[in-house]
C-alpha cells in the first residue's frame, strides 16, 4: 500500500510538473494565425482590443488568451497575440496617382474590363493590366508600386489601420515585372508583400523590382527580386534568403530560392556633371563586366514615361516634352538581373536642359 502511495504521489507530481508546458504548446498550436502585436508605452488592453477587434469581451478574452498576471500594465516592448479571426476586416483601397498608355482595371464587383484612369480606387481583389503602359499606384502607407509595361497584378489585401499605422498589403504578380517603393513602416507589425507562385517578397523600408517568368522548358514560374535599399525577405515552400542592398536572388517554383548574387554595379557616364546640352542628347556610357545589355528609364514625379533596352553603349534622345525627369540607366546579366542605377537629373524648361549625376 506505501509503495502505492508513492507511486500515485510520484506520478501526481509528474503531471503537474507537464501541465504548464501543455498548456504552453496548446496556445502554440493556437496562435499560428496570429498577429503579434509589440506594446508600447501607455498602451493597455482595452485600447488594443479598441482597435483592432470588435467583441465587447475582446479585454477578458485577450487577457486569458495571453495568460496576463497583471492586465492593468503591459510592460513595452512586449508581445501580444491576437488571433487573425478576431481582428476588424478593415478593408482600404489604393490611389491610382498616374498612368501612361494602355492600363485596363477588372474591380472585383465586376466582370467587364476598363480603361485605368488616374484618381481611380482600388479594392481587395482588382485585377490591373498593363498592356503597353505603365501606373504607379499608392497606398495607404504612402508605399508606391510602379506596374510596368506588358504586367498584371491584383490586389490581394488591402488594410490599414489608421490609428496604429498597421498595414496590410499584398499585391499578387501574375505577370511581369513591377517596381516598389516601401515608406518605412512606422508600426513593426505592418506587413507589405509581393506574392508569386514561386517565392514571396516581404519588405520594410525598401526599393526593391520583382519580375514574374515562365521557364520555356518547364513552364515553371521563375521570380527575380533586385534590392535597391533597405531589408527584404524572399520565401519559397522550401526555403528563404534574406537579402541585403545590392543583393538579388532567383526563386523557382517547386525548387526554391537562389543564394543571393550581386547586382552589377551602376554605369560610368561619358558625361561632365555640370554640361548643358540641347535635344536631340546622344548618350553614351562606358560598359559593365558581365553586363548582356543595358536598360534606359524616362521617370518623372509620379509615373514612367518609357522604358528602353540596348545592347549598345548609346541611347539617342530626340523629344521630352518641357518638365523634370530623371533617366535610369541600368546594365542587365545573364541571369536577367538588373543592377544599379546610374541617376541623371534633367530639367526641360526649353530645348536646352542640364543633368546632374547622382
Amino acid at each position: 500500500m506505501k509503495i502505492l502511495k508513492q507511486l500515485f504521489c510520484t506520478s501526481l507530481i509528474a503531471l503537474l510538473s507537464l501541465a504548464p508546458n501543455y498548456s504552453f504548446a496548446e496556445s502554440s498550436s493556437v496562435s499560428e494565425d496570429v498577429l503579434l502585436y509589440t506594446v508600447k508605452k501607455n498602451d493597455t488592453v482595452w485600447g488594443i482590443c479598441k482597435t483592432y477587434v470588435t467583441d465587447p469581451l475582446c479585454w477578458q478574452k485577450l487577457v486569458e488568451y495571453n495568460q496576463l498576471k497583471n492586465p492593468k500594465y503591459l510592460p513595452p516592448k512586449s508581445i501580444i497575440k491576437i488571433p487573425k479571426s478576431w481582428l476588424i476586416d478593415h478593408p482600404t483601397t489604393a490611389l491610382v496617382i498616374a498612368v501612361e498608355g494602355s492600363v485596363l482595371v477588372t474591380h472585383q464587383d465586376s466582370q467587364l474590363e476598363e480603361p485605368l484612369k488616374v484618381g481611380d480606387l482600388l479594392s481587395h481583389q482588382d485585377i490591373v493590366r498593363s498592356m503597353q503602359g505603365t501606373a504607379m499606384i499608392k497606398f495607404a502607407d504612402d508605399s508606391r508600386l510602379l506596374l510596368k509595361a506588358n504586367s498584371t497584378i491584383r490586389m490581394a489585401s488591402l488594410q490599414f489601420y489608421d490609428p496604429s499605422q498597421l498595414v496590410n498589403t499584398r499585391v499578387e504578380l501574375l505577370k511581369g515585372r513591377v517596381k516598389a517603393q516601401v515608406e518605412k513602416l512606422s508600426n513593426k507589425n505592418s506587413r507589405y508583400e509581393i506574392s508569386t507562385p514561386a517565392a514571396v517578397a516581404a519588405v520594410r523600408g525598401t526599393e526593391f523590382r520583382v519580375s514574374r517568368s515562365e521557364n520555356p522548358i518547364t513552364k515553371t514560374v521563375e521570380m527575380r527580386t533586385e534590392l535597391l535599399t533597405g531589408a527584404l525577405l524572399v520565401s519559397s515552400d522550401t526555403n528563404q534568403q534574406e537579402i541585403i542592398s545590392g543583393q538579388a536572388v532567383l526563386a523557382i517554383e517547386g525548387v526554391g530560392v537562389s543564394e543571393p548574387v550581386d547586382l552589377l554595379p551602376r554605369p560610368l557616364m561619358v558625361l561632365n556633371e555640370s554640361q548643358v546640352i540641347a535635344l536631340p542628347l546622344l548618350l553614351t556610357w562606358k560598359t559593365i563586366e558581365r553586363a548582356q545589355s543595358y536598360k534606359i528609364t524616362l521617370v518623372s514625379k509620379d509615373s514612367q514615361v518609357w522604358e528602353k533596352t540596348t545592347q549598345e553603349l548609346e541611347l539617342l534622345i530626340e523629344d521630352i516634352h518641357p518638365g523634370q525627369y530623371q533617366l535610369l540607366i541600368r546594365g542587365i546579366d545573364a541571369q536577367g538581373f538588373e543592377g544599379r542605377n546610374r541617376r541623371l537629373n534633367l530639367e526641360m524648361p526649353e530645348p536646352d536642359a542640364e543633368f546632374k549625376t547622382q
